[in-house]
């Protein structure tokens, strides 16, 4: 695979997983006690309201992710190692929620682990500092 072919794939990984995070985000701001049911939460005025900001806060990692697809090699590494960094944080919380285990949460932790291996695989596939 060449550098140009590697970048290829995480810009569409990048791509993918901005619309998971929109779809996310859309959820999260205008449903957020079903999303908060789905994943097994206890749902209240006061969680509404922090999953309605996680939403908002998804919605701008999500157009950020979408517009740096079209940034230059290294960038496009860079930003795919904050989404490890990032990912893999929302990963390990959504292990450790206080909620009870739902298919949806079981989902969502698989959708994050296969966002996370797919990063990895092809960052170790195209270093870092490379230019």
């Amino acid at each position: 695979m060449t550098g140009h072919d590697q970048t290829y794939y995480l810009r569409r990984v990048l791509g993918a997983g901005s619309i998971v995070f929109l779809i996310s985000s859309i959820l999260l701001i205008a449903l957020p006690t079903f999303f908060g049911e789905l994943l097994g939460l206890t749902t209240s005025d006061t969680s509404d309201w922090a999953l309605r900001m996680m939403g908002a806060a998804l919605l701008a990692l999500s157009g950020q992710m979408w517009l740096v697809r079209s940034a230059p090699e290294i960038s496009i590494r860079r930003a795919a190692a904050v989404m490890v960094v990032a990912g893999g944080a929302m990963t390990l919380l959504t292990v450790f929620m206080p909620a009870d285990w739902t298919i949806a949460r079981f989902a969502y932790l698989a959708i994050g682990v296969g966002f996370i291996g797919a990063y990895v695989t092809l960052l170790l596939k195209t270093p870092l500092l490379k230019r």
